[in-house]
């Protein structure tokens, strides 16, 4: 099976900075810094024939990115100067602090503060580099590392400062301090970082959009989000909105003292961010969570999947508010790519699993599974526990019904869990 990485070779090629290969389309899409004809090429920096030459039967899209001159990577936004205007009133001090508005380290320009709250879960289980002090449960917003660790330069204890420098930012406008972050380089999936909180200065909500924004996160299947809108908020050009284009792209961006670094698994959407943009987060029109803005042109906008900055952080991002004493439920919809489905009949679909609790070592949570079908009567089952639900007569057209079942954690279970989740119609005996 092909991959976006099977065509990284053609990343060799000048004025290449990004590929996606599209599984369902058997298609390479091919970003350029500058479209030129073809009759202007060497043989080796012509895409068609070196993708002849590999003997990839694939259909070939080039895309120009809009720059001016050749370039060898997309800009990480929020290190370019001079740095635009901030859109209206996200330039001000605000307290609390939404995400979306001007935010950056001290010793830098203007970047985006991004989601919040994001509790530590396990500062080891990813490839992030944590302040010693961090410890499981902490609560953190995140940004991208070129925002709050200055593109690996910074050290554990920088102040970042709300609004940024560049806004009128100062030190009486420290908001927290940086406290880990996912090193840039080579192969790298996220440009993503934290700093730390004072809860009670922090807020959940995303400014600019719906109160009850984010809906979800968006852990899995991205694959599927070709041609959706996405709509970001950030500290330069505000609420905009744009399709995606790709899903799991490879990336070369351009960051000061490091050159081009290649970067895989992004989501490429159009034109809706500037410099100053970098951190955004970026919804789906339902308002579930699905990216973190980190780079583009003015043709296109990158961006970090969400579930790949969780688990390369080792964090997962609430969805509510906890408050200073609150205990917030963490609902999970995936489990690390470990949830086997064996449904019997194609008339019945699996559309979303939730834990409704913490899931630990010996103990039984509840799991409600939701599926979509055919009128009728269905069973759902987990090992031995089976529970029945009815999907009602919609007009002849499929509905949906949430089944809740326990699962049982093995006293010896570390790090996944596998469940298994059967079900079928239920036949009438004569």
């Amino acid at each position: 099976m092909s991959s976006t990485q099977a065509y990284e070779y053609l990343l060799e090629c000048k004025n290449v900075i990004g590929v996606d290969y599209d599984e369902d389309e058997d298609r390479v899409t091919v970003f350029v810094s500058q479209k030129r004809p073809r009759d202007c090429l060497n043989d080796e920096d012509d895409i068609e024939t070196r993708v002849a030459e590999a003997g990839d039967d694939v259909d070939v899209s080039v895309v120009d990115s809009g720059y001016d001159e050749k370039r060898e990577g997309f800009d990480a936004l929020s290190t370019l100067e001079p740095m635009p205007e901030a859109a209206e009133d996200r330039q001000g001090r605000h307290r609390p602090v939404p995400a979306g508005v001007s935010e950056i380290n001290a010793n830098s320009t203007a970047g985006t503060g991004g989601p919040y709250p994001a509790r530590v879960e396990d500062a080891s289980a990813g490839t992030a580099t944590w302040d010693d002090a961090v410890e499981a449960g902490d609560l953190v917003r995140l940004s991208n590392n070129h925002v709050y660790a200055r593109s690996n330069a910074a050290d554990f204890g920088e102040p970042i400062l709300q609004p940024s420098p560049v806004d009128g930012g100062d030190a009486d406008d420290e908001v927290g301090d940086i406290v880990g972050y996912v090193p840039i380089e080579d192969g790298s999936l996220v440009d993503a970082a934290a700093r730390s909180v004072d809860p009670d200065r922090e807020s959940a909500t995303y400014f600019g959009l719906d109160e009850d924004w984010p809906t979800g996160v968006r852990r899995e299947g991205y694959d599927d989000l070709r041609g959706s809108t996405v709509t970001k908020t950030g500290r330069t050009t505000g609420v905009t909105s744009a399709v995606i284009e790709a899903t799991s792209a490879s990336v070369r961006v351009e960051y000061p003292d490091q050159g081009p670094v290649l970067l895989r698994d992004q989501l490429v959407a159009g034109p809706m961010s500037e410099p100053g943009d970098s951190g955004s987060p970026v919804f789906l029109k339902d308002g579930t969570l699905v990216g973190l803005l980190f780079a583009g042109s003015s043709r296109q906008t990158i961006c970090n999947r969400i579930g790949n900055v969780e688990r390369e952080l080792g964090v997962e991002i609430l969805t509510a508010d906890p408050g200073s004493d609150e205990t917030v439920p963490v609902y999970r919809t995936t489990m690390d790519h470990t949830l086997e489905v064996d449904l019997d009949e194609p008339t019945l679909a699996l559309e979303s699993v939730t834990f409704e609790d913490e899931l630990q070592p010996g103990e039984t949570v509840d799991v409600s599974a939701t599926v979509a079908g055919d009128p009728g009567r269905y069973w759902l089952g987990i090992d031995d526990d089976r529970a029945t639900v009815s999907i009602p007569d919609g007009d002849g057209s499929r509905g949906r019904a949430t089944a809740r079942l326990p699962v049982s954690v093995p006293a010896d279970s570390t790090g996944t869990l596998t469940v298994q989740l059967r079900g079928g119609p239920v036949a009438e005996l004569k």
